[in-house]
């Protein structure tokens, strides 16, 4: 939930209205009238390096007499860099500036929405974090804005930056002289059903709907005027300086985006947005002409616009593929051409989000329990005590102390550690689950997979089972580093071999074994030396090796990074805790994994789009599905739940380094594949963090 931590002095709080003009409101405003109150917001996600920037061209506009800003929201969402302090420090100097922190990042529309929700005044300018609105641009949205009625949006013209280099700038630079051109165009026609959202103005009286969860916020808005008789404007003076995508896989990336977010604006409101490429299907030659029209003007046009109908072409086939359950989540999207900042300019997010009033340490402490209580369930207190920083309480007598003198924060349900007002009911069953789940992990070991270990390094026991409270219907999940070149014969022989193990004795009650995540030996060198944060260190730290024991104390001795995270859980390992290379794999085996890879991979894509087919028909299963990922040294699924959870986790992690773009393994049974090992048509939630 959004809270307002920081709201500068001088101008009173967002919605006071004494002693300033007044104009119609939601009755209508007079053609040619001028609002007067003007309202500002700015939604922010790690853009420390740029915020002020944007912030400050909105202050130092011009604007028309008789019109002034009543106050400017910045929106800082789920950030883990310094973004939140250069929020505050803009807003202690500047009396017009109010901040909202969310804690967790819900995507741009809803961040939106808590602005719309608080602002007052005759019409709001949205500008994005990583955008400069140049001089003179807000007045022209006015001037443009000035002889319509509401409901109506001003877009301006975005303008790539002319510090963007690389071998894609000609290409942009054609791609938005094209955008220009058509929104030049669309103005004939009433406007189109599109708007651009780098810096837009729209009214406030009456307001604007934008539900959350929208992925083109402009592309929503335009189409839901249109749908309803509201103006859409294009002021192309109103220039606005935006960065760009350097590279085609960034581009690509954000085409494949707005695409997803283009259908599903029309399966939202009825109608597709206004594209060029619709455009052109509609009325070919008045496309070709404004083609032309752009093409001229650049050195090797038609070269550049071949090459961009090629990434358009390759965007629009990702975008449907992600259409296909699971569908990628686009409402929290990646970044594009974002230099990091350097580790020791980098800020612990715990200390930056959440409640400002909290200290740090029960910052953390909110954001376990908020995590644990999303799956109904809590933290025993000895592993909560070993899950605190170095300066928390010491003892599980300390901690429950700690506990009882913050009733709003916690409570005790005997060793079991809750959030506030959430009960949970057979745990000691789980208790006794837990152990049954691993009497079972070790048979499969010595038994059916003892054949296939000659190619492993180690074989973890992670999930509900490895944390110890397993829910019924939970699978047996495991972790396991496979040598070099041989981790698509073992997954073969693996998923053979529990096959036949499972004719010969069905399952009965038994959890069904399921690889989460299997990797090579170089992968899983890489994955724990790269600092990834509180969620894969805790899971790191709280699988249990069956197979390859020395082994793994290896790799945790290679992530020293997990000491700063989880001080207390991170063991004390001796030098020289890495232990030798094993010979090399025979090339027979090598060659058997190389033509193992593409069928086996392709068999598991394949099962893992069926099962999330049936997840999509089961009511309130959606969480369930799950992404798979196969390369040649990797296999890895990641269920929607999971992700959610690491996004939870995000809000309070206290690694330097950013969150890794992949999901680490799986500890939760929703993400088996449907395909061999797991099947589990009747899986649901184990009640645990």
């Amino acid at each position: 939930m959004a809270r307002t931590v920081f709201s500068g002095g001088g101008a009173g709080e967002a919605g006071g209205t004494a002693g300033v003009p007044q104009v119609p409101g939601s009755a209508g405003v007079l053609p040619g009238t001028v609002p007067r109150r003007l309202v500002g917001g700015v939604v922010a996600y790690n853009e420390e390096q740029r915020l002020e920037r944007a912030v400050r061209s909105l202050l130092h506009q011009e604007l028309p007499a008789g019109v002034e800003w009543d106050r400017i929201w910045i929106v800082a969402s789920g950030c883990t860099d310094g973004t939140v302090t250069a929020a505050q420090a803009l807003a202690r100097k500047e009396p017009r500036l109010a901040l909202l922190v969310e804690p967790r990042r819900n995507g741009k529309s809803a961040a939106i929405g808590r602005i719309l929700e608080r602002a007052q005044g005759d019409a709001l300018v949205l500008l994005n974090s990583d955008a400069e609105a140049e001089r003179g641009a807000v007045r022209e949205l006015w001037t443009a804005a000035a002889p319509w009625i509401a409901p109506y949006a001003v877009m301006g013209r975005p303008v790539p930056t002319a510090d963007a280099s690389g071998p894609w700038r000609g290409p942009l630079e054609l791609m938005w002289d094209l955008h220009h051109e058509f929104h030049r165009h669309l103005q004939e026609e009433e406007g189109g059903a599109h708007l651009s959202d780098e810096l837009l103005l729209v009214s406030l009286n009456p307001g604007i709907s934008l539900p959350p969860g929208v992925i083109n916020d402009g592309s929503y808005l335009g189409v839901w005027l249109a749908g309803r008789g509201g103006r859409r404007i294009y002021a192309s003076d109103a220039r606005v300086r935006i960065e760009v995508p350097i590279r085609l896989r960034d581009h690509l990336r954000q085409r494949r985006r707005i695409l997803f977010g283009n259908h599903q604006v029309a399966a939202l409101l009825g109608r597709h947005p206004s594209t060029l490429i619709r455009h052109a299907f509609e009325h070919p030659l008045a496309a070709a002409r404004l083609v032309h029209t752009s093409v001229r003007r650049h050195t090797r046009g038609w070269w550049r616009f071949g090459a961009l109908a090629g990434a358009e072409l390759a965007g629009g086939l990702l975008s449907v593929w992600d259409r296909l359950p699971p569908q990628r989540d686009h409402v929290r999207w990646r970044r594009i051409r974002v230099p990091e900042p350097s580790v020791t300019e980098r800020r612990p997010a715990a200390v930056e989000t959440g409640d400002p009033t909290l200290s740090p340490i029960e910052r953390r402490v909110s954001g376990l329990l908020e995590v644990a209580a999303r799956f109904r369930t809590g933290i025993p207190l000895q592993e909560f005590v070993r899950l605190l920083p170095g300066d928390g309480p010491e003892t599980a007598e300390a901690a429950r102390r700690w506990l009882n003198a913050r009733p709003d924060i916690a409570h005790l349900d005997g060793e079991l550690v809750l959030a506030p007002g959430l009960e949970v009911r057979g745990y000691p069953q789980r208790a006794e689950r837990a152990a049954a789940y691993r009497g079972e992990a070790k048979r499969l070991i010595r038994g059916p997979l003892r054949w296939a270990l000659r190619w492993t390094r180690c074989v973890c026991l992670t999930g509900s089972a490895a944390y110890g409270a397993p829910e019924v219907g939970d699978d047996l999940d495991f972790f396991v580093v496979c040598r070099q070149g041989t981790l698509w014969a073992f997954l073969a022989f693996a998923y053979l071999a529990s096959r036949l193990d499972r004719i010969r004795h069905p399952l009965r009650g038994r959890p069904v074994p399921c690889f989460n995540w299997v990797v090579e030996e170089g992968t899983a060198r890489h994955a724990f030396t790269s600092g990834r944060g509180f969620l894969f260190a805790r899971e790191a730290l709280t699988a249990r090796p069956l197979v390859g024991g020395e082994y793994y104390r290896g790799l945790l001795y290679r992530a020293r990074w997990m000491q700063r995270e989880i001080p207390r859980m991170y063991p004390v390992l001796p030098e020289g805790s890495v232990p030798p290379e094993p010979p090399t794999v025979a090339g027979v085996v090598r060659g058997l994994n190389r033509v193992t890879y593409p069928w086996l991979a392709a068999y598991l894509q394949a099962a893992g789009l069926v099962r999330n087919a049936r997840f999509a028909r089961r009511p309130g299963a959606s969480d369930a599905r799950f992404r798979t990922e196969t390369r040649p040294d990797q296999l890895l699924f990641a269920s929607r739940r999971f992700e959610a959870l690491r996004a939870e986790y995000e809000s309070f992690r206290t690694e330097t380094a950013p969150p890794p773009v992949a999901a680490v393994h799986h500890p939760r049974r929703e993400s088996g594949t449907g395909a061999g090992l797991a099947r589990g048509a009747r899986r649901r939630a184990p009640e645990r963090s």
